[in-house]
Parts: structure tokens; sequence; C-alpha cells
């Protein structure tokens, strides 16, 4: 049975078990917010990401779940938007987003089923820079992950 857990702690921070995730946009800009630190920690992210964004068609990245492994763990980085400056309801709606955030959610889901990881943390994803409101986000969240054995955790500061 899946658990959704909160606690007051770094991302960064947590134990190896746990693969994180994180949303960004398809043009891969990167630079502000929980992205810093995961940059920090994981030097060949952001070329990885660029790769995967140039390995598919156009608009096909949108939805998407680009899951980086290197011996530092697992980031799966979340495409939930075309462009950086855009949030929920300024250059893309609230339920766009909210459905290009499922179809992310989906498609890391199976591939953490796929890599039997069960062990998943993450900040209050698309509430931060993306103006999502969290009781949204987190329903989404709990309708994507039931039904599973994964443990989340929401790493809030």
């Amino acid at each position: 049975m899946m658990r959704l857990e909160f606690q007051n702690k770094d991302l960064m921070m947590v134990d190896d078990r746990y693969a994180i995730c994180h949303c960004i946009s398809v043009d891969c800009a990167m630079g502000k917010g929980v992205v810093v630190p995961i940059i920090k920690k994981y030097a060949g992210i952001k070329k990885a990401c660029l790769d995967f964004v140039k390995s598919k068609r156009d608009n096909d990245t949108i939805g998407c779940a680009f899951r980086y492994s290197c011996k530092m763990g697992v980031v799966y980085n979340l495409f939930s938007k075309q462009i950086v400056r855009h949030k929920a309801g300024r250059g893309v709606t609230v339920e766009q987003y909210h459905r290009n955030l499922r179809s992310c959610l989906e498609d890391m889901k199976n591939q953490m089923l796929t890599n039997d990881e069960t062990f998943l943390a993450m900040p209050k994803i698309a509430c931060g820079l993306d103006g999502c409101n969290w009781e949204d986000v987190e329903q989404i969240i709990r309708n994507v992950f039931e039904g599973t054995d994964m443990e989340i955790l929401v790493c809030v500061i």
C-alpha cells in the first residue's frame, strides 16, 4: 500500500535508497529552485536532460519522466512544461499543467516499477516556481501511486 510521508528535511540529504524527482521545463533552463542543488550533486544531469530532449520529437517530451542514474543515485526529471517561464496559469493552463504532471508521474511510476524502485523523495513538486496548489498536486500523486507499494517522502523545509 502506497505511503505518503512528510518530513522537514533537505531533499539532498535523503538516504541513497530513495530516487528523487523534480519538475523541469523542456528548455532545460535548470537555473532556479530545487534544481540548483540537484545539478551540484549530480554533475552530468543537465547535459543528460538536454540529450534526452534532443532524442525526442517536438513536444513529445512534455509529460515524460527522464530517469538519470549515476553513482550518486537516481533522479527523475519530470518534463511538466515547455519553457521555464511558464507557470500553472501563465503560459500553460492549470488544467493542462495538471495533465502534464499526471503524465510525468505515470511515466515515472512505470519506470520505477520496471527498475524495482519503491522509495521516492520529492519536494512539493510543481508548487514552488511553477505555482500549483499543493492540495491539487497531492491528490494527483495519491491517484497515480495508489495500488503500489511505493513509499513517497515529501521533503519540506
